[in-house]
C-alpha cells in the first residue's frame, strides 16, 4: 500500500490565504534513477512563493500553467532541509539518515510537505552543528546573500549600502558584508531597524522617510539590492565613480532590465548587474553553512510555524510584516 503525507496544495493562482490549504492524503512518491526522497524537517517561505502562489508575471503562467498550476506543479517551497529517507539507482555519495539541504527552483518547489524528490546533484550534507531550522533558511537566502555579496567585490573598509535589508537575503548579506570588514547602510523601516542592527548594521535609512532619490550622493563602494521595485538607475548617483550594483531581488522586469541593459544605468566607470549564477548553488550553500558552523553568522529566525500555517506566512512576505526568514516544521 502506498504511503501518503501532507502537503500544502493550491489549484488555481490567487492569494495564498484563499487558494493554498493543508492536504493529508497525497502521495510519497518514489525516488526514479539519480534522485532522492527526503524527509522533509525543515522549510522557509520565499519572495519566489509569493510571486508563483499569485502568478504575478506573465513568465510564471508559461512554466506553471496559463490559468492555473499544473497538478505537478501545485506543491511551492523552494529550499529544504532534512534527512534521506530513501535513494533512487545511481545515486552515490548520500547514504540513508544524512542529513541534507537542498535547493528546489530547478523543480519549482516541492518543500511544503513532509516528503520531497530531489536530485542527488541538489544535495548538499548539512554540518553536525546546524540545525534543521538555520539549515532551511540557507539554499535561497543564504546562498543569494552568497553569491550577491560576492559579486559587490568588497574589500576591508568599504562602504554597502543594503536595500531591502529586513528581508532574509538582506539579513544574510548585512552579515556576511561585515565579515568582509564592510561599513554596512541598510535601508528598511524604522519598525525593523532595531533587528536590523543587530545583525550588523551600523545605521539605517528609514525609506518612508528618506527617498532613494535623496541619498547621499557618491558615498558608496556598492550596493546590494534585495528588493527593487523602483528603477535601478536612482542608485547611480550614491555610488562611487568605480561603484558595484548588484541586484538580486524585488521586480522580475527590473531584474531583467538590468540583465540586458545595465550598461545604461552605469555612471562614469560604474557596474551594474543582476544577480547570475557565476559559482555552482552547491559551492555558495556549503560556504554559508561554514560561516554558520564557525559562528561568523548566524540565520535570522523570526519564527518558527507548523506546516499547515505556510499560506499565513506567505501572506506577511506580502503585506511586508516579516523580518528576517520564517521557518516552515514540516513534520508538525
Amino acid at each position: 500500500m502506498k504511503r501518503k503525507m501532507r502537503a500544502v496544495i493550491y489549484r488555481k493562482y490567487g492569494p495564498p490565504t484563499e487558494v493554498m490549504e493543508l492536504e493529508n492524503n497525497i502521495f510519497i512518491p518514489k525516488p526514479l534513477t539519480g534522485e532522492t526522497l527526503i524527509k522533509v524537517e525543515g522549510s522557509s517561505v520565499n519572495a519566489a512563493d509569493m510571486h508563483m502562489v499569485r502568478a504575478n508575471y506573465l513568465i510564471i503562467r508559461l512554466i506553471l500553467g496559463l490559468f492555473k498550476p499544473s497538478k505537478r506543479r501545485r506543491i511551492l517551497g523552494m529550499d529544504i532541509a532534512g534527512t534521506v529517507e530513501s535513494i533512487g539507482e545511481n545515486v552515490t555519495g548520500f547514504k540513508i539518515g544524512d542529513s541534507v539541504a537542498a535547493d528546489l527552483r530547478n523543480t519549482f518547489g516541492g518543500g511544503f510537505a513532509e516528503y520531497a524528490i530531489v536530485k542527488a546533484d541538489r544535495l548538499v550534507k548539512i554540518p553536525n552543528n546546524v540545525s534543521f531550522q538555520e539549515a532551511a533558511t540557507v539554499p535561497i537566502s543564504g546562498q543569494a546573500a552568497m553569491m550577491g555579496i560576492t559579486l559587490c567585490n568588497i574589500k576591508p573598509g568599504d562602504s554597502i549600502l543594503i536595500n531591502g535589508a529586513s528581508g532574509g537575503v538582506g539579513s544574510y548579506g548585512i552579515q556576511i558584508a561585515k565579515s568582509l570588514g564592510a561599513h554596512v547602510t541598510a535601508i528598511c523601516s524604522s519598525t525593523k531597524s532595531s533587528e536590523v542592527i543587530s545583525w550588523g548594521a551600523d545605521e539605517t535609512i528609514d525609506y518612508k522617510v528618506t527617498s532613494l532619490n535623496e541619498l547621499r550622493i557618491n558615498t558608496y563602494d556598492a550596493v546590494f539590492d534585495t528588493a527593487c521595485f523602483e528603477k535601478p538607475s536612482v542608485f547611480a548617483q550614491s555610488l562611487k565613480d568605480k561603484g558595484r550594483y548588484v541586484l538580486v531581488g524585488g521586480s522580475y522586469y527590473n531584474m531583467l532590465k538590468v540583465k540586458l541593459f545595465g550598461k545604461c544605468y552605469a555612471q562614469r566607470s560604474q557596474s551594474f548587474r543582476s544577480l547570475t549564477q557565476e559559482v555552482e548553488v552547491n559551492d555558495n550553500i556549503k560556504k554559508v553553512f561554514e560561516m554558520i558552523s564557525q559562528g561568523k553568522i548566524k540565520p535570522a529566525i523570526q519564527k518558527v510555524v507548523p506546516l499547515g500555517e505556510v499560506p499565513k506566512a506567505i501572506n506577511s512576505l506580502i503585506q511586508r510584516t516579516a523580518t528576517g526568514k520564517i521557518v516552515v516544521n514540516n513534520q508538525i
